[in-house]
Formats: structure tokens, C-alpha cells, sequence
């Protein structure tokens, strides 16, 4: 049985739409109106499990929708920002992303907004080494240097799950990176409530840690080129196509940054994603200097994670208390912090 909250949620769910089947019989003339020219709606039905929207597809194409009134968060915002970076992934994957079709709000219930998109039926299965990591690197590779600004962010905010992230363009890495922790943290803490001993690790994390893992990515003649990441690559957004067999990945909360920031969520024990996937991900797309700081640097991108599902499940402290640990282990590992005559020289 999976231990991930997740997992445990979608079940809760699906045993309650058996009990308490839901009906649509209608779509919303604004949704309507964004299908594809020519598109004839044949059925309505939900599709999916997503704690954060109800999902609910058309024959051909999936609609994510957020109640503004209800969620106390700009519902605009957030389907806004699943377009925009299901665009921009979709660009560089597109026969492994679901084509974005529109966003926009319900006619008839004003408040609430919708994303829409292609629909694809998959299967929920161990994902193949190869077909994960080849998609991910292709991506990294094709996107490399293009950020539109040549810097680190996104156009627009956009959400993990239901909640903010922060994209504010950056020049530099420790810049953008830094400011994505504090806003996890600050969501976090408001989710699980005041830790004194977490705010002295934090402050020692940003202070200390930080720094010294990345800043020296972009000093002593070293340079990274932002990427675009999909930033939510765990096994419940990526799947293999029902039909196909073929990759599907989607639900990305996009924005350009270091390429080894997409593994975080790869190290935690609750994906089943761990040295294999790493291993092999090194060996096609390499790792970026100072090479000794690898594992570290993936140390410190899984944090976040951890972070964000103590701030999306309150009555789970298991992430809180992983959250910590690891944060004990890196602030002990780097008690000087950055140093310029100290840091890591480039391997020849």
C-alpha cells in the first residue's frame, strides 16, 4: 500500500464517487467557446482525481477548474499560470504534453476559472528509466540558454498544487533560488505552525548553505544557462499514454533555472524515483561544476519538496520532521558558508 498522502487522497476520492456519483449534463458557453474549431461535444464526465481542482473532460479535451470564492487565492492567476507553462513546456515536448487549448471564466459562474487542455488517457505505472530520463534531458537540452530574459523566473506566478511560487526574474541563481525557499518556508509555517529550532536552521539554510552550494555554479570562471523546468516531476504527473505507451508528463509549474533543480522531488523515498533515475540522468546530461557538490545541491532542491507537502498536508508532520533533519545535516556540513579562497576549484 503507498504511503504517499497523495495516493491515499485519490483513493478517498474514488471511493466516494462510487458512493455519490457526480453529473454533468452540460459545459459552460466560455468553455465552449475556447474548444477547437469544429469540435463536437459528445459526452461530459469527471475524469481524474486532483485534491487542488475538480477535473473534468469532454471527450477530447481536460478542464482543470479553481472556485476564486472558495480558495481565497486568485483563481485567475493560477489557471493563468497552468497555460503559460503548459505552453511553454508543451513547445520543447509536444507529443508528450497535453496541448494547451485556453483558460478563461465560467460564464455562468463568475469566480470561477478554467484551464483546458488536450485530453490523454494514461496509466498509472512504474515509469521506465530511459523514456523519464530522455524526456527530461531532451527538454533541458533543446530549452538551454533561452530564457527569454536570460535570467531565473517565469513571465507569471504560478502554483505547486494550489499553492504560489514566486517566478520574480533573477540574474542569478542563488538570487531566484533563495527567494523560492523563503516563499515555501513562509507557506510551510503557516501551514504547521511556529518551530523556533526550523527558523534557526532556515536562517542557517539561506545564510550559509545556500550560498555555498550555489554561488559557486556562477564564480571562479564557472557559468550555468537556465533551462525550463517542469518543476513537478513525480510519478503522478508522469505517465505513459493508455494507447501509446508513449510518455506523458503535464500539471508543470514551469520556470528557467538550474537543470539539476529538476531532480529534487526524485530523491524522496515516497516516488520510488532514487539512484537509478539520478544515476542515469548523470550519465546522459552530465553534472555541472563544482562536481563534488552534486549530491549536496540535490540535497538542498529536495528540501523544497519537503517543505511544500508539509505545506499541503498540515496533519502529516513526517515532512516537517524529514524537512528538518536534512536541513540539520546540510547547516552542520557548512558551518563557514561561502569562501571565496576556499570554494571548489574547477576540475580540469
Amino acid at each position: 500500500m503507498s504511503t504517499n498522502p497523495a495516493d491515499k487522497y485519490a483513493e478517498t476520492v474514488r471511493r466516494e464517487r462510487e458512493e455519490k456519483p457526480v453529473k454533468i449534463d452540460r459545459l459552460d458557453g466560455n468553455v465552449i467557446a475556447n474548444l477547437p474549431r469544429g469540435a463536437q461535444v459528445l459526452s461530459v464526465v469527471l475524469w481524474g482525481i486532483s485534491k487542488w481542482q475538480v477535473s473534468g473532460p469532454p471527450r477530447c479535451c481536460a478542464i482543470d477548474m479553481k472556485d476564486q470564492r472558495a480558495s481565497g487565492e486568485s483563481a485567475q492567476r493560477e489557471m493563468e499560470g497552468a497555460f503559460l507553462s503548459e505552453s511553454a513546456y508543451h513547445s520543447y515536448a509536444l507529443s508528450h504534453v497535453p496541448t494547451p487549448v485556453g483558460y478563461g471564466e465560467f460564464k455562468e459562474r463568475p469566480g470561477t476559472w478554467f484551464y483546458l487542455c488536450e485530453f490523454r488517457d494514461m496509466i498509472n505505472v512504474v515509469l521506465d528509466v530511459e523514456k523519464l530520463v530522455s524526456l527530461v534531458v531532451k527538454v533541458h537540452k533543446a530549452s538551454m540558454g533561452k530564457s527569454p530574459r536570460g535570467q531565473y523566473g517565469f513571465e507569471v506566478p504560478t502554483h505547486l498544487a494550489n499553492l504560489f511560487v514566486d517566478n520574480t526574474w533573477k540574474d542569478s541563481w542563488e538570487r531566484w533560488f533563495t527567494q523560492a525557499m523563503r516563499t515555501m518556508y513562509d507557506l510551510e509555517k503557516q501551514a504547521q505552525g511556529q518551530d523556533d529550532e526550523l527558523d534557526d536552521l532556515f536562517l542557517g539554510l539561506c545564510d550559509r548553505v545556500i550560498p555555498r552550494l550555489l554561488r559557486p555554479l556562477e564564480t571562479g570562471g564557472r557559468t550555468i544557462k537556465p533551462c525550463l523546468i517542469h518543476s513537478d516531476l513525480w510519478p503522478g504527473n508522469c505517465m505513459p499514454d493508455t494507447n501509446t505507451g508513449e510518455l506523458v508528463v503535464f500539471d508543470s509549474c514551469a520556470f528557467w533555472g538550474h537543470n539539476e533543480a529538476e531532480l529534487g522531488p526524485w530523491r524522496a523515498p515516497r516516488y520510488h524515483l532514487g539512484q537509478l533515475y539520478l544515476e542515469r540522468y548523470k550519465e546522459v546530461m552530465g553534472i555541472s561544476e563544482p562536481y563534488d557538490d552534486w549530491d549536496d545541491r540535490n540535497r538542498l532542491y529536495a528540501l523544497r519538496y519537503d517543505f511544500l507537502l508539509s505545506a499541503l498536508y498540515p496533519e502529516n508532520s513526517t515532512f516537517r520532521a524529514r524537512a528538518k533533519s536534512e536541513m540539520r545535516a546540510l547547516v552542520d556540513k557548512f558551518p563557514e558558508g561561502f569562501q571565496e579562497e576556499s570554494s571548489t576549484t574547477i576540475e580540469k
